[in-house]
């Protein structure tokens, strides 16, 4: 009789573990990949990757491909590629051989919040020439990057998953033995 207790209580607890787990919201995106396009047939494409690092920072990593071995300025522009704010928002790192990282003093879903785009330039003397762009959209999320409003523990840390479920595990295993315990006393 105690032992069917037991099961029924572990069942209760896996069972309040799982709806929790589907149930609970996610915060906002933590990571999205936008593809930039060449623009005036430079043959300049590529990606960048945005990861909100909390703290109100953003890491802005580019990867050109074609891209001349020159500093190359890239900013973050209000607006799209199609309807560009000239004046940068925030400016990127140099591309240097294709490539830029970036810590941006706003949090991923500021950017997100509005239309941005991260537009290439040709060179420091040539920055009225656009090589690449590519428009900022939460749409533009990477298969492994948790969605806002998605459920799950996906918004969780994997380690952080792991010890509460652990946490929980043991709380059961433990309450077992003591019901199991008194019931031999």
């Amino acid at each position: 009789m105690r032992l069917r207790r037991i099961s029924m209580m572990v069942a209760l607890v896996l069972g309040l573990m799982t709806f929790l787990a589907l149930a609970l919201p996610v915060g906002a995106q933590n990571s999205i990949t936008i593809q930039l396009a060449a623009q005036n047939n430079s043959g300049q494409s590529g990606t960048a990757e945005l990861t909100d690092m909390g703290n109100g920072m953003t890491r802005v990593v580019l990867n050109l491909a074609n891209s001349p071995a020159g500093p190359q300025p890239v900013h973050i522009h209000q607006g799209t590629c199609a309807n560009l704010n000239p004046q940068p928002l925030f400016p990127l790192t140099n591309l240097a051989n294709g490539r830029s990282e970036t810590m941006v003093n706003a949090p991923l879903a500021t950017i997100l919040a509005q239309p941005h785009a991260i537009n290439a330039h040709k060179s420091p003397q040539e920055v009225s020439v656009y090589v690449a762009c590519g428009n900022v959209v939460a749409a533009a999320t990477t298969p492994s990057a948790p969605r806002a409003g998605a459920g799950g523990l996906t918004g969780l840390s994997m380690p952080l998953a792991l010890a509460a479920t652990a946490g929980l595990l043991t709380l059961v295993v433990g309450a077992a033995t003591v019901a199991r315990r008194r019931g031999q006393a």
